[in-house]
């Protein structure tokens, strides 16, 4: 009855359907009969002998057991020597020579050989075997031995290399360069992501997605959409859907998981292979922390689909795997993330905290490069109004003379803030002098910027966590409208509170007005009453592309205006504006 109930829950186990309790009864018959170990030797030695079986070279069969043995977690010596004692047979020891030449050597009624018809089971096989060992060890080792295979895991050098808008599920979007742990299950909520694999392959997700890294040549995907390219030298790069597993053949594909598991996959270049997955999604992802190279396998499987550049199909696990060709969509695939300020440099104040901006990395035109704060084209503060008495000017305890001054330097935290708006951004010439002037504040360039390629100008604001994570709403617009320009409101900063790469920053001073100031000068002369602020705000950033405003490629732009857009209570709070220089 015992063994039945070992069979029984070991059966379960593999399944990826053995509850908590379960697992404990099955922890306590392993432990209690020494005879198991002994199980997990024949274990070893079938998934051997399945693996010299697909391997018929001699060279390749000397490799596979050397591979076999790397797979072992290290941590595990005493169980793994006692496992290997009975490991040291050759591959004859449980088939005489006469069985393994019928084996080889079994013709089918129409004249072929079943040779390819074992070599898919024994890789099949091959798997489950590879599965019964790293499970069988993960049960019987003590808490603190596995703990130290799981470090050794995670030495997988999978890596976070860029990031646009990205939001996880309760968490912060982890900083660039950051090594992803793997089978981690990783959520992206909305925004991109890009991950690089050791070998060269990338993968860019787009959220809503739910996926995890299996090794340092595959990714699994849930849910979700993800560009692969796979250089030369990165070649059977491979994605893992619930219903699909997709190889890559010396290319560039897009997968595409809907929440009912539908795969759809799209070739932009090269070919790709998408197999069938069996077996239970739970099972197989603990073969893939045993055996990372597990995939190998898959190469003596039929081939389910091979799509190559123009092709596109989707995929339907009921019951079995059907395929359905789909209009290819050349967009669906990513070449790389949008154009976007990436990061930015800041010198340190003595009580902590970014100061002063000293470069700017921002992404053009698909090229990523990293601006000194003295090639900026720096502005000038031409227009100001206000309806309301509130902080118009932040900096030192002490304001520079003239106060507007603030706007001028490459202080982070220095600025002409809460500006005037309209709920509904301009659609014609604002009104730059006397009492019917346009709420909202006006800047010129010391000299024009030129519409290049991406964002043309930055924008930063100073925020706190008080006020919305995205940053705070504006609308920005021509000096003089024309046909074709318009205004374009910014709702999503591209470094927002939830990016790794917005700084913390220094302390500072606001300075409140008695009354609305409606011109330069009044902000000039007006008495205001310094407020030290004693929460820490934190420095966003967001590029602004001048043909979202409807300015023709290479036109140069002479000044922008500027409203809050009046969306809710908190007003935006700008402390640098900068135009871009023009690419070379």
């Amino acid at each position: 009855m015992t063994d039945e109930r070992f069979t029984e829950l070991w059966t379960d186990y593999l399944e990826g359907e053995l509850d908590e309790h379960g697992l404990a009864e099955l922890r306590d018959l392993l432990e209690a009969d020494e005879s198991r170990v002994t199980q997990a030797a024949d274990l070893f030695q079938t998934h051997r002998l399945l693996g010299l079986i697909v391997e018929e070279e001699p060279a390749r069969q000397d490799e596979f057991v050397r591979e076999t043995m790397a797979k072992l977690p290290r941590s595990h010596d005493e169980f793994v020597g006692r496992v290997m004692s009975n490991v040291a047979q050759t591959k004859t020891a449980r088939q005489e020579p006469s069985q393994q030449e019928t084996a080889y050597q079994e013709t089918a009624r129409d004249g072929h050989t079943f040779r390819g018809r074992r070599r898919m089971w024994g890789g099949m096989w091959v798997a489950a075997a590879v599965l019964l060992l790293a499970a069988l060890s993960s049960v019987m080792l003590p808490k603190r031995q596995r703990e130290g295979g799981e470090a050794a895991a995670t030495r997988i050098d999978v890596r976070l290399a860029n990031s646009a808008h990205a939001t996880f599920f309760g968490e912060l979007s982890p900083p660039v360069g950051t090594v992803l742990a793997p089978q981690r299950e990783y959520v992206l909520m909305s925004g991109m992501v890009e991950v690089a694999f050791p070998a060269g392959a990338s993968a860019i997700l787009e959220g809503p997605a739910v996926f995890r890294v299996t090794s340092h040549e595959s990714l699994a995907l849930d849910v979700g959409r993800c560009s692969v390219h796979a250089p030369d030298g990165a070649e059977g790069f491979r994605i893992d859907t619930p219903a699909t597993r997709v190889v890559d053949r010396g290319t560039r594909f897009a997968v595409t998981v809907s929440e009912t598991s539908e795969t759809e996959v799209h070739v932009t270049e090269g070919a790709a292979d998408v197999y069938e997955r069996s077996g239970p999604v739970a099972a197989e992802q603990v073969a893939e922390q045993a055996a990372e190279r597990v995939a190998e396998m898959v190469a003596e499987q039929p081939v389910q689909t091979r799509l190559v550049r123009g092709q596109a199909k989707a995929f339907v696990a009921a019951g079995r795997l059907a395929a359905q060709p789909v209009p290819f969509d050349s967009n669906v695939y990513r070449h790389g993330l949008p154009d976007r300020v990436m990061s930015y440099e800041a010198t340190q104040a003595v009580g902590g905290g970014a100061e002063m901006l000293t470069s700017v990395t921002v992404q053009r035109g698909g090229r990523v490069m990293k601006i000194d704060v003295g090639d900026l084209i720096a502005t000038r503060l031409t227009w100001f109004k206000s309806t309301e008495p509130r902080a118009f000017l932040c900096g030192g305890q002490q304001l520079p003379v003239p106060a507007t001054d603030v706007v001028f330097d490459h202080s982070l935290v220095t600025g002409v803030i809460n500006p005037d708006g309209s709920e509904q951004p301009l659609a014609s010439d604002p009104i730059l002098t006397g009492d019917a002037g346009t709420p909202g504040f006006a800047v010129r360039f010391d000299s024009p910027v030129f519409n290049g390629p991406g964002a043309d100008v930055v924008f930063f604001d100073l925020q706190t966590f008080g006020n919305p994570i995205d940053g705070d709403a504006f609308h920005v617009s021509p000096l003089v409208f024309r046909d074709g320009l318009k205004s374009h409101t910014i709702r999503r900063y591209d470094l927002t509170m939830q990016s790794p790469e917005a700084q913390v920053l220094a302390n500072f001073y606001v300075h409140l007005f008695a009354q609305p100031a409606d011109s330069v000068a009044q902000l000039r002369t007006l008495q205001a009453v310094q407020q030290r602020q004693a929460m820490r705000f934190r420095g966003l950033a967001v590029g602004i592309d001048l043909s979202d405003l409807g300015y023709a490629p290479n036109e140069r732009v002479e000044g922008l205006f500027f409203q809050d857009a009046l969306d809710d209570k908190h007003m935006v709070d700008p402390v640098f504006i900068a135009g871009l220089p023009e690419l070379n």
